[in-house]
C-alpha cells in the first residue's frame, strides 16, 4: 500500500502476520512457465510430470472476506487470489522469479531509450471467456477504464489501484497523487483520453505514451490493476447495473452506439455521471453476483454469494494455455469460503486430508503454527515438518514486506490539536535508547515462532531492482541495556534545546521542552525531585508479537528510569486496529507498531518502500514529523535515476537512503515476515513468487495439480 495522502490510507496489504496457508491436493501433470522477457522466449519446467489424477475440486477456507473483485477498482489479498485466476495482464511474472517481468498476454514489449514509449505486440488467438477476441481495443478499454475510474469506486474517490499507473501520466488527474478532488464528468473523460496513454497501432499492437518515464514501468503494468477485461461484456453488464432505477442514476448514454471507440467513450461518460461527493457507482465485476466471463484466465467466476461469503470458480475449458501453451486448470472447481473459526478450518482440513480426489486450503495464523508443524523440528532444525498424516510443509518464504515501529518527532495532542511539549524522539539519543532496548532475535524466537527474518533495514530482501536490499546496510542500533542507560542519562542531563517542525522550520522557544528527570544526580546516583514524563507506545489489540516488542522496550526503559529515579515512564497501550491507524496517522502517538498492516509492496520496486517510509512528506514521515534534508536529496536522486531508466542509480540511492534511515533511527525495524505452505506429499505445482500481489495465498490455481 502506497498512498501520498495519509488521511486516505486504506491499508491495501492488510494481511497482518496471520495468513499462513495450508494446502492439501492431489497430483496431475506438469506446468511450464515463461522464463525470459521481451521477445526472447524459452521454457523451463517448474514441476515434473506425473500421471496421477488431479483432485476434482479445491476448497479454500479463509479467515477474511473478499473486498474487491474488479481489478480496476481496488485490491485486497483475498480478492487478488481470485482475480489473478480469472483475469490476466499483458506482463506478468515467471514461476518463482520476482525480479523479471515477462510478456504474458503480450507477445513482446520494447521500451524506447528515453522511456517515453512502450510498444507492445499482443498474442493472437486468445479469447475472453465470453468469446470476445483479445485485441488492441481491449487494451485501450482496460487501461483507460483504470484511469477514468481514478480509484473512485465503489465508495470513495482516489482510494487505490489507479494511482499506480497514473504515476506515468498527468498526476494532476489522479485524486491520490495530487491529493486533490476531481470534477468528474465528460470533461474528465476527455482529459484522461487526451493523455493518449494507449495508442492503437494495429489490431494486435499498441503504443503506450508515458509522460513520466521510469525504470519500474514494466512492474507497474505487471499486476491485477492492469488486467485486461472484455470490453463488450463489461460495458453491457455495467450499463445494465447502473440503469437500475432504484439507484437513481441518470446515464447520458443508456444505449451505447457508434464504432467501438465511441461506445467506449460513452461508457466512460456514463460512469462519470454516477459520481458525486460520496463516490461513484459500484461496478458489476466488483460484485460479479451472476459470475464473470470477462477474463482470459484459466478460471471464470461462476457465482458470488455475499450472504454466505462463498465464491465459486470454474475451470475455463477454452483457456489459451499461457505463454507456452502448457498451463491447464486441472482442478475443475475452486470454492473460496469465509470460515472465521480457526478450529473449524483445522477440522475441515484433517477431514479433507483423508478423502480422495479432494483438495483444501486453509488459513492458519502464525500463532497456530504448531497445530500443523512439529515444534521441535522447527525450533531445533529450522525445518517445517508436518504433524498431520499425508501433509507436507514448504517454506518459509520471505515476502516483499517489512514490519517496523515508526518514531514521531512532532506529536500532537488529540484533544487540543497542539504539539505535545515533550518530544522524546526529536532527540537521537532517545531514539537510540528505545531501539537498543529490545532483543529482536529473542522476540522472533520466543513469540514470532521464527516466522520472520530480523530486519536490517526498511527495504526487504530480493526486491527489484536487484541490489536495492543490501547486507552492507546495518541497523543503527542493537540490543544493549548498558548503552540504553548511558543514552538516557546523557539525554536527561543535557536535553536538546532546539526543535524543528515537520516543514523544517525552527520551533520558537517554549513550544517544546524535553526536560525530564534532573540535571544532576545525588550521592545515591538518583534524582531527588525528577521532572516526570510519559511516553505511550501503541500496538493493535491481539497482536502478541508487537505487544512483546513494545513491552520489552518499555521494561528496559522503565528499569533504567527506576534505577536513577528519572521519572520517565513508558506505557504500552493496545488499541483496535482502526483506532490505532487513525491516531498514528493523525500524529497523536509517539510510536506505534506496524501490526495493523505492515508495509507490503504495491508493486515490486524498492522506491515503493523508500518513498512512503523514509522520504520527506511520505505516508509515515509526514505524520511523524520527519524532514531530513539529506534524505530529501537522496530521494530526488532516486527519482532522477528512475526517470532516466538508470537502475544502478536507483540501487545506489536506495542503499544510501536505507543507511541514512538506520543512522537517524527513523524507525525501529523489526521483521521481514515469512510464510509457509502445507500440502499433501503427492502434490506438485505450487510455487511462491514474492512479486505477485497475493503473496502467501494460493496464487495460481492452474499451477496446482
Amino acid at each position: 500500500m502506497h498512498l501520498r495522502a495519509a488521511a486516505t490510507v486504506a491499508v491495501s496489504r492488510a494481511i497482518v502476520s496471520v495468513a499462513v496457508i495450508v494446502i492439501i491436493l492431489g497430483a496431475a501433470i506438469g506446468v511450464y512457465f515463461l522464463t525470459t522477457g521481451g521477445g526472447n522466449n524459452t521454457t523451463s519446467s517448474v514441476a515434473s510430470t506425473t500421471a496421477v489424477q488431479p483432485p476434482t475440486s479445491l476448497t479454500y477456507e479463509t479467515l477474511q472476506t473478499v473486498q474487491y473483485l474488479d481489478p480496476h477498482v481496488s485490491y485486497d489479498i483475498y480478492g487478488a487470489s481470485i482475480e489473478q485466476n480469472v483475469y490476466e495482464p499483458l506482463i506478468w511474472y515467471n514461476g518463482t522469479d520476482g525480479i523479471t517481468a515477462v510478456p504474458w498476454l503480450a507477445q513482446s514489449f520494447t521500451t524506447s531509450s528515453d522511456g517515453k514509449t512502450m510498444d507492445i505486440t499482443l498474442r493472437q488467438g486468445i479469447k475472453f471467456a465470453d468469446g470476445e477476441t483479445l485485441n488492441s481495443t481491449a487494451v485501450f478499454f482496460s487501461y483507460n477504464r483504470l484511469l477514468v475510474f481514478d480509484g473512485s469506486v465503489p465508495v470513495g474517490h482516489g482510494t487505490q489501484a489507479s494511482w499506480i499507473v497514473q504515476q506515468l501520466l498527468n498526476t494532476s488527474l489522479s485524486t491520490t497523487l495530487c491529493a486533490c478532488s476531481q470534477n468528474y464528468g465528460p470533461s474528465y473523460t476527455k482529459a484522461v483520453l487526451a493523455e493518449n496513454f494507449v495508442e492503437i497501432t494495429g489490431t494486435y499492437s499498441v503504443r503506450l505514451h508515458i509522460m513520466n518515464p521510469q525504470a519500474a514501468t514494466p512492474y507497474l503494468l505487471s499486476n491485477l490493476w492492469a488486467n485486461i477485461v472484455a470490453p463488450d461484456y463489461v460495458m453491457q453488464k455495467d450499463i445494465a447495473t447502473w440503469s437500475n432505477p432504484t439507484l437513481g442514476y441518470s446515464l447520458p448514454h443508456a444505449t451505447l452506439s457508434g464504432p467501438s471507440l465511441q461506445m467506449i467513450t460513452e461508457y466512460y461518460d456514463d460512469f462519470q455521471a454516477t459520481c458525486n461527493a460520496k463516490g461513484c457507482a459500484a461496478t458489476y465485476l466488483d460484485s460479479s453476483k451472476g459470475g464473470s466471463l470477462a477474463g482470459t484466465g484459466p478460471y471464470t467466476i461462476q457465482s458470488v454469494d455475499t450472504a454466505s461469503n462463498v465464491i465459486v470458480l470454474k475451470a475455463n475449458p477454452n483457456y489459451w494455455g499461457g505463454p507456452q501453451g502448457k498451463i491447464k486448470p486441472h482442478i475443475a472447481t475452486v470454492t473460496i469460503k469465509y470460515v472465521p473459526d480457526q478450529t473449524t478450518r483445522e477440522i475441515d482440513l484433517q477431514n479433507t486430508a483423508q478423502s480422495s480426489g479432494q483438495a483444501m486450503v486453509i488459513d492458519v495464523g502464525t500463532t497456530n503454527i504448531y497445530d500443523v508443524a512439529s515444534r521441535s523440528s522447527w525450533l531445533n532444525n529450522h525445518q517445517l515438518v508436518s504433524t498431520i498424516s499425508g501433509v507436507k510443509i514448504y517454506g518459509p518464504n520471505t515476502q516483499y514486506a517489512s514490519y517496523f515501529i515508526p518514531l514521531g518527532t512532532n506529536v500532537t495532542n488529540p484533544y487540543s490539536g497542539t504539539f505535545y511539549k515533550f518530544q522524546p524522539f526529536a532527540d537521537l539519543r532517545l531514539r537510540l535508547a528505545f531501539a537498543d532496548s529490545v532483543n529482536m532475535t529473542l522476540i522472533n524466537q520466543q513469540y514470532n515462532n521464527n516466522l520472520g527474518a530480523v530486519a536490517n533495514e526498511i527495504v526487504p530482501p530480493g526486491i527489484p531492482p536487484n541490489g536495492s536490499w543490501s547486507t552492507s546496510v546495518k541497523p543503527g542500533f542493537s540490543y544493549s541495556p548498558a548503552k540504553v542507560q548511558q543514552l538516557l542519562l546523557d539525554a536527561m542531563m543535557h536535553p536538546i534545546s532546539s526543535f524543528n517542525y515537520e516543514n523544517g522550520t525552527a520551533a520558537p522557544a517554549g513550544v517544546f521542552d524535553n526536560t525530564f528527570g534532573c540535571s544532576t544526580l545525588n550521592s545515591n546516583s538518583q534524582c531527588d525531585h525528577p521532572a516526570p514524563q510519559t511516553v505511550s507506545l501503541t500496538y493493535a489489540t491481539g497482536d502478541t508479537v508487537d505487544e512483546q516488542v513494545l513491552n520489552q522496550i518499555a521494561g528496559t526503559i522503565n528499569n533504567v528510569s527506576s534505577t536513577y529515579n528519572m521519572g520517565l515512564s513508558v506505557q504500552v497501550t493496545p488499541l483496535p486496529c482502526g483506532q490505532m491507524v487513525s491516531e498514528a496517522f493523525s500524529g497523536q502517538v509517539y510510536a506505534w507498531a506496524e501490526s495493523c498492516f505492515g508495509w507490503f509492496d504495491d508493486y515490486p520496486w524498492s522506491m515503493d518502500f523508500l518513498g512512503p517510509i523514509l522520504a520527506p512528506g511520505g505516508i509515515y514521515t509526514a505524520p511523524g514529523g520527519w524532514n531530513l534534508n539529506a534524505m530529501g536529496a537522496l530521494w530526488d536522486q532516486a527519482n532522477t535515476a528512475n526517470a532516466a531508466g538508470n537502475t544502478a542509480g536507483v540501487v545506489s540511492a536506495s542503499v544510501a537512503m536505507a543507511q541514512l534511515g538506520n543512522k537517524a533511527v527513523m524507525d525501529i525495524t523489526t521483521f521481514y515476515p515469512e510464510l509457509y505452505v502445507v500440502m499433501t506429499s503427492n502434490v506438485h505445482g505450487y510455487y511462491f513468487n514474492p512479486a505477485i500481489y497475493t503473496t502467501g495465498q494460493p496464487q495460481y490455481f492452474a499451477a496446482l495439480y
